[in-house]
């Protein structure tokens, strides 16, 4: 006790040295949810601290890429409050504090929803949509509104009324879409974890193209309600994060099950698994980019799974509705409060860069998935799910794997007029869950290989992928929009040296020092502090 006593007055001595300027002693850019969560619970971090983090990045690199079109004004009150919340009863779930990023497409009670188009910038739903009260319930943060492709139309860019979303690797090529701004953002550290939609891949690409864990759900898993719609029979709403437990915390949070990051860690080995490579899905690949997958498969084997190789994995079928869009969104806007109250008052203005010709506006009044049309299109998707339940039964594999992007990516000026070569599309009419995992990057580009199973099966997704991505390792941060402050050798030394401590006092009395260390005291000074810290612990070890 007087070694602790000596150190408290030695820290209490030395606080007029200290600047007022207080660092970060961790780096949440490395950090997954759980890392950040156990951190909190050292002292080392707080909810507003972690929520001032992600808010002066947004600041400092928002203008680079695009990604964020609208940030939360109560966001670091909201933060404050978890604390007070956090010291009172603890940590309700993995989410609880954390901050989340949405695309703009998704109702956030507060926050305008325009689906990228600026004509909706006053378009404020009355409630939020059942996703984000989910979220919400179990204490995360909804820190801003990402952009997005306009009215999600395209999978190759992000382009809207707010402009285009830059990729988080390279700002000349597209972040692909249409949920580009939430897989920037996440990819750029401007959030933990972010919600995207998916109609024919608009989790999927942006997720590859910026080297993150994009997850299709299971169609109707996730409540579509509270969400402007592409095809409201495909479109569902998906988690995009930096790692794949990540990516099982928001689902499980989504559908308010317990099972899936419980599911991520379940294996210890691949050994029985059976991976399906979809070989028709592998022709006119870019070269650099079969050779990504090849490698793939080899961590595939590597891990103990059994490759099946499947040549008729895809009968040809493609079809997408968009004729229940018009009726869709004037249903959409019931819920809402603004200046537009129908998609015809929206057509009128000018508030939009999208060619809005393509909505068949005949169906503005009637919902056209109660008709005669539709059921025939309904009977030939279901013929098509039957057609691939079929190839997983006959080569009785668990997941089926083909690259994301077969082609180089795109620049952003050439996704305004090429396409990108991709399969994605062809899963959902099946309604089957798929997700992006990277599979490294080309001249410092991201790409990725989806993975696809059957209906309700995510938690095979998980299993599999988490030993993949332990594996790999593949995510790296971005260069161009780097850490914003520096955590010291000797700050994370000393940090790993009292993980071993069993003295509470001695580490209660360390975090409240590294809780107000900057790495502009002077060295002396810190190394004085250092090694009187260290020794207090080698005594104590001692007795």
């Amino acid at each position: 006790m007087k070694e602790l006593l000596i150190l408290l007055s030695l820290i209490s001595s030395i606080k007029s040295y200290i600047p007022e300027k207080v660092e970060p002693t961790v780096d949440v850019t490395e950090m997954s949810i759980t890392e950040i969560q156990e951190s909190i619970d050292e002292g080392y971090l707080t909810y507003e601290e972690l929520m001032k983090i992600y808010l002066d990045r947004i600041d400092k690199y928002n203008s680079k890429y695009n990604a964020v079109i609208y940030i939360n004004p109560n966001a670091l009150e909201e933060a404050k409050k978890k604390d007070e919340e956090y010291k009172k009863n603890g940590r309700k779930s993995d989410l609880f504090g954390m901050p989340i990023l949405v695309k703009d497409n998704i109702d956030v009670k507060g926050m305008p929803t325009t689906a990228g188009a600026k004509g909706l910038q006053d378009n404020y739903p009355k409630e939020n949509a059942p996703a984000i009260q989910n979220l919400i319930d179990q204490g995360a943060i909804i820190i801003g509104k990402t952009n997005m492709s306009e009215f999600a139309l395209s999978a190759y860019n992000s382009y809207s009324s707010y402009g285009h979303v830059k990729n988080a690797y390279n700002i000349n090529y597209s972040s692909y879409g249409s949920s580009g701004g939430t897989a920037v953002g996440v990819a750029a550290n401007f959030a933990v974890a972010g919600l995207g939609t998916d109609t024919g891949g608009s989790v999927r690409l942006p997720s590859a193209a910026n080297d993150l864990v994009g997850l299709r759900p299971t169609w109707g898993s996730i409540s579509g309600d509270g969400v402007i719609k592409y095809d409201k029979t495909r479109d569902t709403i998906g988690p995009i994060t930096r790692y794949v437990e990540d990516n099982a915390i928001l689902l499980d949070a989504l559908t308010g099950k317990d099972e899936f990051k419980k599911s991520a860690t379940s294996k210890q080995t691949l050994k029985g698994v059976r991976i399906g490579v979809a070989s028709q899905f592998m022709s006119n690949t870019d070269q650099g980019i079969y050779n990504l997958m090849q490698k793939a498969i080899s961590n595939f084997k590597s891990l103990g799974a059994e490759i099946v190789y499947i040549s008729d994995f895809y009968n040809g079928y493609y079809s997408f509705n968009d004729k229940s869009f018009c009726y869709d969104f004037n249903e959409y806007l019931k819920g809402t409060t603004g200046t537009i109250r129908s998609w015809q008052q929206l057509k009128k203005g000018t508030d939009y860069v999208n060619n809005m010709s393509w909505v068949d506006t005949s169906w503005c009044k009637t919902d056209y998935t109660k008709s005669t049309a539709y059921l025939n299109e309904l009977s030939a998707r279901n013929s098509f799910t039957d057609y691939v339940s079929n190839k997983f039964k006959k080569y009785n594999v668990d997941v089926v794997i083909y690259p994301t992007i077969k082609n180089k990516l795109l620049t952003v000026s050439s996704s305004r007029t090429s396409s990108a070569k991709t399969y994605a599309y062809t899963i959902t009419a099946t309604g089957f869950p798929s997700m992006n995992l990277q599979i490294g990057k080309i001249d410092g580009l991201s790409y990725g290989m989806e993975v696809v199973t059957t209906a309700n099966n995510e938690k095979t997704l998980y299993s599999i992928a988490y030993l993949y991505e332990q594996k790999t390792k593949y995510y790296n941060n971005p260069s161009i929009s780097k850490n914003l402050y520096i955590v010291t050798k000797e700050v994370t030394s000393l940090k790993n040296k009292l993980k071993v401590s069993k003295d509470e006092e001695l580490n209660n009395i360390t975090s409240i020092y590294l809780k107000n260390y900057s790495s502009n005291t002077k060295s002396n000074l810190k190394e004085s502090i250092i090694l009187s810290l260290y020794e207090l612990k080698e005594r104590n070890a001692g007795k």
